[in-house]
Protein backbone atom coordinates (compact mmCIF):
# COMPACT_ATOMS: atom_id res chain seq x y z
CA UNK A 1 0.00 0.00 0.00
CA UNK A 2 1.23 3.25 -0.89
CA UNK A 3 2.15 5.69 1.62
CA UNK A 4 -0.01 8.27 -0.05
CA UNK A 5 -2.83 6.12 0.28
CA UNK A 6 -1.94 5.03 3.72
CA UNK A 7 -2.54 8.53 4.92
CA UNK A 8 -5.71 9.20 2.91
CA UNK A 9 -6.93 6.32 5.04
CA UNK A 10 -5.84 7.59 8.37
CA UNK A 11 -7.01 11.36 7.49
CA UNK A 12 -10.45 10.06 6.78
CA UNK A 13 -10.45 7.40 9.90
CA UNK A 14 -9.45 10.74 12.45
CA UNK A 15 -11.78 12.76 10.48
CA UNK A 16 -14.95 10.44 11.15
CA UNK A 17 -14.05 9.99 14.76
CA UNK A 18 -13.70 13.89 15.25
CA UNK A 19 -17.28 14.26 13.77
CA UNK A 20 -18.47 11.46 15.87
CA UNK A 21 -17.58 12.89 18.97
CA UNK A 22 -17.67 16.62 18.28
CA UNK A 23 -21.81 15.77 17.21
CA UNK A 24 -22.43 13.60 20.20
CA UNK A 25 -21.03 16.38 22.28
CA UNK A 26 -22.82 18.56 20.35
CA UNK A 27 -26.29 17.76 20.90
CA UNK A 28 -26.11 18.33 24.41
CA UNK A 29 -23.69 20.61 25.14
CA UNK A 30 -24.05 23.95 27.61
CA UNK A 31 -27.34 24.98 29.36
CA UNK A 32 -29.28 23.52 26.99
CA UNK A 33 -28.58 20.15 27.13
CA UNK A 34 -32.43 19.72 29.34
CA UNK A 35 -34.38 21.31 26.13
CA UNK A 36 -32.92 18.30 24.25
CA UNK A 37 -33.11 15.52 26.66
CA UNK A 38 -35.29 12.98 26.67
CA UNK A 39 -35.74 13.10 30.89
CA UNK A 40 -37.96 14.26 32.55
CA UNK A 41 -37.03 17.92 34.15
CA UNK A 42 -35.90 17.67 37.67
CA UNK A 43 -38.09 19.18 40.47
CA UNK A 44 -36.39 18.91 43.78
CA UNK A 45 -37.76 15.18 44.02
CA UNK A 46 -35.61 12.53 43.82
CA UNK A 47 -36.67 10.58 40.63
CA UNK A 48 -35.37 6.67 40.19
CA UNK A 49 -36.03 6.64 36.35
CA UNK A 50 -33.36 9.51 36.20
CA UNK A 51 -34.27 13.35 35.35
CA UNK A 52 -32.08 16.45 33.94
CA UNK A 53 -30.95 18.86 35.99
CA UNK A 54 -31.06 22.74 35.39
CA UNK A 55 -28.97 23.59 38.71
CA UNK A 56 -25.91 25.00 37.85
CA UNK A 57 -22.57 23.83 39.05
CA UNK A 58 -22.35 27.30 41.72
CA UNK A 59 -19.17 28.42 43.40
CA UNK A 60 -15.74 25.76 43.23
CA UNK A 61 -12.79 25.99 46.30
CA UNK A 62 -9.43 26.45 45.63
CA UNK A 63 -7.70 23.71 45.07
CA UNK A 64 -5.73 24.25 48.77
CA UNK A 65 -9.37 24.10 50.03
CA UNK A 66 -10.17 20.77 48.60
CA UNK A 67 -12.74 17.88 50.63
CA UNK A 68 -10.61 14.82 51.48
CA UNK A 69 -12.41 12.05 54.30
CA UNK A 70 -11.01 8.83 56.00
CA UNK A 71 -12.91 6.30 58.33
CA UNK A 72 -11.99 6.10 61.79
CA UNK A 73 -14.02 3.30 62.44
CA UNK A 74 -14.05 0.76 61.53
CA UNK A 75 -11.19 -0.56 59.44
CA UNK A 76 -9.83 -2.84 57.41
CA UNK A 77 -8.50 -5.00 60.17
CA UNK A 78 -12.10 -4.91 62.59
CA UNK A 79 -13.61 -8.02 62.99
CA UNK A 80 -17.00 -7.76 64.88
CA UNK A 81 -19.58 -9.96 66.14
CA UNK A 82 -22.59 -10.44 64.08
CA UNK A 83 -25.93 -7.84 65.24
CA UNK A 84 -23.30 -6.34 67.50
CA UNK A 85 -24.20 -2.62 67.99
CA UNK A 86 -21.14 -0.11 66.85
CA UNK A 87 -20.51 3.47 65.73
CA UNK A 88 -19.18 4.44 62.32
CA UNK A 89 -16.92 7.39 62.43
CA UNK A 90 -15.47 9.45 60.07
CA UNK A 91 -13.48 12.85 59.69
CA UNK A 92 -13.68 15.04 56.45
CA UNK A 93 -11.02 18.22 56.10
CA UNK A 94 -12.26 21.36 53.93
CA UNK A 95 -16.29 20.60 54.28
CA UNK A 96 -18.12 23.32 56.28
CA UNK A 97 -20.33 20.67 57.62
CA UNK A 98 -24.18 20.59 59.13
CA UNK A 99 -25.62 22.32 55.55
CA UNK A 100 -28.06 19.67 54.73
CA UNK A 101 -31.52 20.84 52.67
CA UNK A 102 -34.49 17.86 52.65
CA UNK A 103 -33.72 15.48 49.96
CA UNK A 104 -37.37 14.88 49.36
CA UNK A 105 -38.34 18.30 48.13
CA UNK A 106 -35.19 20.05 47.56
CA UNK A 107 -32.93 17.40 45.84
CA UNK A 108 -30.06 18.91 43.85
CA UNK A 109 -32.14 22.33 43.53
CA UNK A 110 -29.21 24.24 44.86
CA UNK A 111 -25.84 24.93 43.53
CA UNK A 112 -22.90 24.29 45.72
CA UNK A 113 -21.87 27.11 47.79
CA UNK A 114 -19.18 27.97 49.97
CA UNK A 115 -18.85 29.79 53.22
CA UNK A 116 -16.88 32.75 53.96
CA UNK A 117 -13.38 31.02 54.18
CA UNK A 118 -13.89 29.46 51.10
CA UNK A 119 -15.04 26.23 52.26
CA UNK A 120 -17.38 23.93 50.35
CA UNK A 121 -21.09 24.07 52.73
CA UNK A 122 -22.54 20.17 52.80
CA UNK A 123 -22.66 16.93 54.46
CA UNK A 124 -21.47 13.73 53.91
CA UNK A 125 -23.10 9.63 54.27
CA UNK A 126 -21.94 6.69 54.98
CA UNK A 127 -22.92 3.82 53.48
CA UNK A 128 -22.24 -0.28 54.25
CA UNK A 129 -22.42 -2.87 51.45
CA UNK A 130 -22.50 -6.53 51.62
CA UNK A 131 -19.60 -8.13 49.52
CA UNK A 132 -20.13 -11.33 48.20
CA UNK A 133 -17.62 -11.61 45.63
CA UNK A 134 -14.29 -9.64 45.67
CA UNK A 135 -13.98 -9.07 41.89
CA UNK A 136 -17.14 -7.95 40.75
CA UNK A 137 -18.82 -4.14 41.24
CA UNK A 138 -21.32 -4.18 44.05
CA UNK A 139 -24.83 -3.55 42.61
CA UNK A 140 -25.50 0.55 43.91
CA UNK A 141 -29.22 -0.29 44.38
CA UNK A 142 -28.09 -2.81 47.72
CA UNK A 143 -27.25 -1.97 50.89
CA UNK A 144 -27.19 -3.06 54.31
CA UNK A 145 -26.87 0.21 56.05
CA UNK A 146 -27.16 3.98 55.00
CA UNK A 147 -27.22 7.34 57.01
CA UNK A 148 -26.94 11.08 56.09
CA UNK A 149 -24.63 12.07 58.46
CA UNK A 150 -26.26 15.59 58.43
CA UNK A 151 -25.18 17.51 61.76
CA UNK A 152 -21.91 19.63 62.34
CA UNK A 153 -18.96 17.50 62.97
CA UNK A 154 -18.36 17.41 66.87
CA UNK A 155 -15.10 18.82 68.68
CA UNK A 156 -12.99 16.60 67.22
CA UNK A 157 -14.08 17.26 63.43
CA UNK A 158 -15.86 14.00 63.38
CA UNK A 159 -19.11 12.44 62.42
CA UNK A 160 -20.53 9.90 63.85
CA UNK A 161 -23.45 6.83 62.62
CA UNK A 162 -25.07 4.52 65.02
CA UNK A 163 -25.42 1.03 63.25
CA UNK A 164 -27.96 0.33 66.25
CA UNK A 165 -28.54 -3.45 65.25
CA UNK A 166 -25.28 -4.34 63.63
CA UNK A 167 -25.17 -6.69 60.89
CA UNK A 168 -25.21 -9.79 59.70
CA UNK A 169 -21.95 -12.48 59.90
CA UNK A 170 -20.16 -11.15 56.02
CA UNK A 171 -18.14 -9.27 54.43
CA UNK A 172 -18.80 -5.66 53.78
CA UNK A 173 -17.75 -2.44 52.44
CA UNK A 174 -18.32 0.72 53.73
CA UNK A 175 -17.82 4.20 51.81
CA UNK A 176 -18.41 7.67 52.72
CA UNK A 177 -20.64 9.97 50.09
CA UNK A 178 -19.80 13.43 51.08
CA UNK A 179 -22.07 16.22 49.27
CA UNK A 180 -22.78 19.46 49.00
CA UNK A 181 -25.65 21.11 50.17
CA UNK A 182 -28.15 19.65 47.85
CA UNK A 183 -26.68 15.99 47.92
CA UNK A 184 -24.52 16.44 44.52
CA UNK A 185 -21.22 14.88 44.78
CA UNK A 186 -18.61 17.75 46.28
CA UNK A 187 -17.01 19.66 43.06
CA UNK A 188 -13.42 20.38 42.84
CA UNK A 189 -11.19 22.57 40.80
CA UNK A 190 -8.91 20.26 39.22
CA UNK A 191 -9.42 17.03 37.77
CA UNK A 192 -6.01 15.36 39.02
CA UNK A 193 -6.31 14.94 43.14
CA UNK A 194 -6.76 12.57 45.78
CA UNK A 195 -10.42 11.74 45.96
CA UNK A 196 -12.69 13.45 48.49
CA UNK A 197 -14.36 9.97 49.73
CA UNK A 198 -12.68 6.98 51.87
CA UNK A 199 -13.70 3.17 51.26
CA UNK A 200 -13.04 0.41 53.77
CA UNK A 201 -13.42 -3.25 54.06
CA UNK A 202 -14.17 -5.28 57.23
CA UNK A 203 -15.61 -8.55 58.37
CA UNK A 204 -18.64 -9.37 61.19
CA UNK A 205 -18.05 -12.82 62.46
CA UNK A 206 -20.73 -15.28 63.55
Amino acid sequence: MSLLRKSIIIATILAAYIAIVVFATDANIGNNVCDVSKKDLFNGTQNPNGECVTTVMGEIPSKNKMVSTVILFPIETTKLKAFQQFTIRTKTINLKTGFFDDPVKQYYIFPQTLDNKGFIQGHSHVTVQRVLNRFAPLDPQKFDFFKGLNDPADGKGELTALVEKGLPAGNYRLCTMVSSFAHQPTLMPVAQRGAQDDCVRFTVAK
